[in-house]
């Protein structure tokens, strides 16, 4: 009974681990935690090609190099849970794995190793 009531308190406080992987489509605006400050803005566009694949408008602007864009392609693993960002749609090798631990209409939280990438959708 403790266990089943430690379970259900454990999950009922976080709520970064709401994925809805159809709400990815879109564009996305990289932000940060309070205090950090940025040179520049970052925007994510995304574009299904199928449920698992798609492409990837990655577009900077930055204080010190000013504009510029870059479009990768993008592999949904673990059912969804992670995202592979691929310089190339056929070679994943080396490619950096995020778990998606939070995706909503609104907000996505990134993780890989002990770092977050928080976004809002735009």
């Amino acid at each position: 009974m403790l266990f089943a009531a430690c379970m259900l308190g454990a999950c009922s406080s976080d709520d970064e681990q709401q994925v809805e992987v159809s709400q990815l489509e879109g564009r996305w605006l990289e932000v940060y935690e309070p205090g950090v400050v940025s040179e520049g803005i970052v925007y994510y566009t995304f574009h299904a090609t199928s449920p698992t694949t798609g492409t990837c408008l990655v577009e900077v602007s930055d204080v010190f190099s000013g504009d510029h864009q870059l479009e990768q392609y993008y592999h949904l693993t673990n059912g969804g849970r992670h995202i592979k960002m691929l310089w190339t749609d056929f070679c994943a090798t080396g490619a950096p794995e995020y778990e998606i631990v939070r995706l909503t209409k609104s907000r996505m939280v990134w993780k890989i190793d002990d770092r977050k990438l928080y976004f809002e959708r735009r």
